[in-house]
Protein backbone atom coordinates (compact mmCIF):
# COMPACT_ATOMS: atom_id res chain seq x y z
CA UNK A 1 0.00 0.00 0.00
CA UNK A 2 3.14 2.13 0.72
CA UNK A 3 4.70 1.65 -2.76
CA UNK A 4 7.43 -0.20 -0.38
CA UNK A 5 8.96 -3.41 -0.90
CA UNK A 6 8.99 -5.87 1.51
CA UNK A 7 11.68 -6.48 3.35
CA UNK A 8 11.05 -10.23 2.58
CA UNK A 9 11.49 -9.30 -1.16
CA UNK A 10 15.54 -8.42 0.33
CA UNK A 11 16.35 -11.48 2.28
CA UNK A 12 14.84 -14.06 -0.46
CA UNK A 13 17.35 -11.66 -3.47
CA UNK A 14 20.48 -11.84 -0.71
CA UNK A 15 20.01 -15.52 -0.29
CA UNK A 16 19.73 -16.02 -4.33
CA UNK A 17 22.82 -14.15 -4.26
CA UNK A 18 24.36 -16.18 -1.64
CA UNK A 19 23.86 -18.68 -3.74
CA UNK A 20 25.21 -17.18 -6.65
CA UNK A 21 22.03 -17.84 -8.28
CA UNK A 22 21.72 -15.67 -10.97
CA UNK A 23 18.54 -17.12 -13.11
CA UNK A 24 16.45 -16.62 -9.72
CA UNK A 25 18.15 -13.02 -9.10
CA UNK A 26 16.55 -12.39 -12.33
CA UNK A 27 13.46 -13.88 -11.71
CA UNK A 28 12.84 -11.63 -8.68
CA UNK A 29 13.70 -8.95 -10.09
CA UNK A 30 10.95 -9.23 -12.99
CA UNK A 31 9.03 -9.78 -10.02
CA UNK A 32 9.68 -6.79 -8.46
CA UNK A 33 9.13 -4.75 -11.91
CA UNK A 34 5.53 -6.61 -12.69
CA UNK A 35 4.25 -5.17 -9.12
CA UNK A 36 4.98 -1.90 -10.38
CA UNK A 37 8.16 -1.12 -8.83
CA UNK A 38 11.19 0.25 -10.81
CA UNK A 39 14.74 -0.66 -10.84
CA UNK A 40 16.03 2.50 -9.24
CA UNK A 41 13.86 1.44 -5.95
CA UNK A 42 14.66 -2.37 -5.89
CA UNK A 43 18.68 -1.73 -6.26
CA UNK A 44 18.72 1.28 -3.69
CA UNK A 45 16.63 -0.89 -1.30
CA UNK A 46 19.51 -3.76 -1.83
CA UNK A 47 22.15 -1.38 -0.85
CA UNK A 48 20.36 -0.72 2.41
CA UNK A 49 19.92 -4.73 3.34
CA UNK A 50 23.54 -4.53 2.56
CA UNK A 51 24.59 -1.85 4.33
CA UNK A 52 21.95 -3.42 7.56
CA UNK A 53 24.15 -6.59 6.63
CA UNK A 54 27.82 -5.17 7.60
CA UNK A 55 26.60 -3.42 10.55
CA UNK A 56 25.18 -6.95 12.18
CA UNK A 57 28.55 -7.92 11.43
CA UNK A 58 29.78 -6.28 14.77
CA UNK A 59 27.47 -6.21 17.75
CA UNK A 60 28.20 -2.50 18.58
CA UNK A 61 26.91 -1.34 15.21
CA UNK A 62 23.67 -3.51 15.24
CA UNK A 63 22.15 -0.36 17.25
CA UNK A 64 22.94 1.95 13.95
CA UNK A 65 19.91 -0.49 11.86
CA UNK A 66 16.58 1.19 12.11
CA UNK A 67 14.49 -1.29 11.76
CA UNK A 68 11.95 -3.52 14.03
CA UNK A 69 13.33 -6.14 16.26
CA UNK A 70 11.63 -8.85 14.29
CA UNK A 71 13.25 -7.69 11.61
CA UNK A 72 17.05 -6.71 13.09
CA UNK A 73 16.44 -10.23 14.61
CA UNK A 74 16.66 -11.34 10.64
CA UNK A 75 19.28 -8.97 9.60
CA UNK A 76 21.67 -10.56 12.50
CA UNK A 77 20.58 -14.30 11.16
CA UNK A 78 21.43 -13.42 7.66
CA UNK A 79 24.48 -11.71 8.38
CA UNK A 80 26.90 -14.33 9.23
CA UNK A 81 26.26 -15.86 5.60
CA UNK A 82 27.82 -12.48 4.05
CA UNK A 83 31.85 -12.03 3.82
CA UNK A 84 32.38 -8.54 4.44
CA UNK A 85 34.57 -8.02 1.42
CA UNK A 86 31.37 -9.21 -0.64
CA UNK A 87 28.89 -6.88 1.09
CA UNK A 88 31.34 -3.92 0.37
CA UNK A 89 31.69 -4.96 -3.17
CA UNK A 90 28.52 -5.45 -3.80
CA UNK A 91 28.00 -2.18 -2.54
CA UNK A 92 30.03 -0.51 -4.73
CA UNK A 93 28.41 -2.30 -7.75
CA UNK A 94 24.94 -1.28 -6.64
CA UNK A 95 26.55 2.42 -6.30
CA UNK A 96 28.32 2.62 -9.22
CA UNK A 97 24.32 1.17 -10.73
CA UNK A 98 22.85 4.24 -8.51
CA UNK A 99 25.29 6.82 -10.18
CA UNK A 100 24.56 5.56 -13.79
CA UNK A 101 20.86 4.67 -13.60
CA UNK A 102 19.33 7.92 -14.55
CA UNK A 103 21.50 8.29 -17.16
CA UNK A 104 21.26 5.11 -18.67
CA UNK A 105 19.12 4.26 -21.81
CA UNK A 106 18.58 0.42 -20.51
CA UNK A 107 17.77 1.20 -17.22
CA UNK A 108 16.62 -2.31 -16.47
CA UNK A 109 19.95 -3.93 -17.96
CA UNK A 110 21.80 -1.83 -15.58
CA UNK A 111 20.37 -2.84 -12.36
CA UNK A 112 20.39 -6.43 -14.19
CA UNK A 113 24.10 -6.41 -14.62
CA UNK A 114 24.41 -4.68 -11.31
CA UNK A 115 23.09 -7.94 -9.64
CA UNK A 116 24.83 -10.26 -12.09
CA UNK A 117 28.46 -8.67 -10.80
CA UNK A 118 27.14 -9.22 -6.84
CA UNK A 119 25.90 -12.81 -7.75
CA UNK A 120 29.09 -13.81 -9.22
CA UNK A 121 31.00 -12.39 -6.04
CA UNK A 122 29.45 -14.96 -4.49
CA UNK A 123 30.51 -17.98 -6.83
CA UNK A 124 34.09 -17.05 -6.56
CA UNK A 125 35.58 -16.66 -2.50
CA UNK A 126 37.74 -14.26 -3.05
CA UNK A 127 35.25 -11.62 -5.21
CA UNK A 128 37.68 -12.09 -8.08
CA UNK A 129 34.62 -12.81 -10.66
CA UNK A 130 33.44 -9.28 -10.68
CA UNK A 131 37.36 -8.11 -11.48
CA UNK A 132 38.52 -6.81 -14.53
CA UNK A 133 39.71 -9.16 -16.99
CA UNK A 134 43.31 -8.86 -17.42
CA UNK A 135 45.10 -8.43 -20.40
CA UNK A 136 46.53 -11.79 -21.62
CA UNK A 137 50.51 -10.78 -23.09
CA UNK A 138 51.21 -11.76 -26.59
CA UNK A 139 54.53 -13.72 -26.63
CA UNK A 140 56.13 -13.11 -29.66
CA UNK A 141 56.35 -16.47 -32.14
CA UNK A 142 59.90 -15.19 -33.69
CA UNK A 143 61.51 -15.52 -30.08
Amino acid sequence: NLNVLDYDYYFRATDLILEGDMAGSMLLFNDVLESGFNGHEFINGLASHFRNLLMCKDSSTVQLLEVSDNIKQKFIEQAPKCSALNLLKGLRAMNDCDVQYKSSKNQRLTVELAIMRICALHKAPDGSAIAAPQKKKVLNSAS
